[in-house]
């Protein structure tokens, strides 16, 4: 009977305990706020700000104001969140490493909080950041006329090439390395590996698709099948107002 007395003991002390180990402190740098304060700051720095975000300090600011309304960065929780702008510099610091620099640990280190908190900073930035597609991505509909017509004035293409009133230009965003699946398709005319980036504007500026593939695959065609484009002609150029 004392065995039993014994063992129900330790099993309610175990379900009582959220955690068997004691909790020892991790110490941590804490570092990437207070360089990204002081390199903001002074326009000689700016470069060290770019190299720590991939973004320009005026980029940073315009995105901040984009994202730091929408509602994931509010709750009624007693704990209030960090702000928005250090969980955007965490987003874009960890996006900008690869390899061994990449690990969740060494960007909790630097940023001086747990690794857990990359993770919810990550999927915040990243879902506000989406909720913005539909406020730049535009299909034309009523407006391709007066995009062809504004092709056909001002480069005189006439005939069939009016049709070509989009404008298509690209890049390729190289990758670290060789991706473990279908690895090759990936392999790029500049002896790398990345993804085929396309974007597509009309002459107002206006972003009407984007889209990103493995090297060999087109991604033109299923872009014009989507704008459901009356001819195939598309103008692969670009120009400056």
């Amino acid at each position: 009977m004392d065995v039993l007395t014994s063992d129900l003991a330790v099993l309610h002390t175990i379900k009582d305990t959220r955690y068997l180990n004691p909790h020892t402190h991790v110490p941590k740098e804490g570092q990437l706020y207070k360089l990204a304060f002081e390199y903001s700051q002074d326009p000689l720095l700016h470069h060290q700000f770019e190299d720590l975000f991939q973004v320009s300090v005026h980029v940073f600011d315009v995105l901040l104001v984009l994202i730091e309304d929408h509602p994931i960065f509010h709750n009624n929780s007693n704990n209030p969140q960090a702000p928005v702008r250090e969980q955007l510099q965490v987003l874009l610091y960890w996006m900008g490493r690869y390899g061994n620099g990449a690990s969740i640990t060494d960007v909790a280190r630097i940023s001086g909080i747990l690794e857990g908190s990359v993770e919810n900073f990550t999927d915040r930035c990243l879902t506000a950041i989406e909720a913005l597609h539909d406020d730049f991505i535009h299909p034309l509909t009523d407006e391709k006329e007066v995009e062809k017509q504004w092709i056909e004035t001002h480069l005189d293409f006439g005939g069939l090439w009016c049709e070509g009133y989009m404008v298509y230009d690209g890049t390729i965003v190289v990758l670290h390395r060789k991706p473990a699946l279908d690895g090759e398709g990936y392999y790029t005319r500049k002896a790398n590996y990345g993804l085929n980036v396309q974007v597509c504007i009309s002459d107002s500026l206006l972003l009407c698709q984007f889209t990103a593939s493995q090297h060999h695959v087109n991604p033109v065609m299923p872009t014009l099948t989507n704008m459901s484009l009356e001819s195939g002609f598309v103008l692969n150029i670009a120009w400056e107002h």
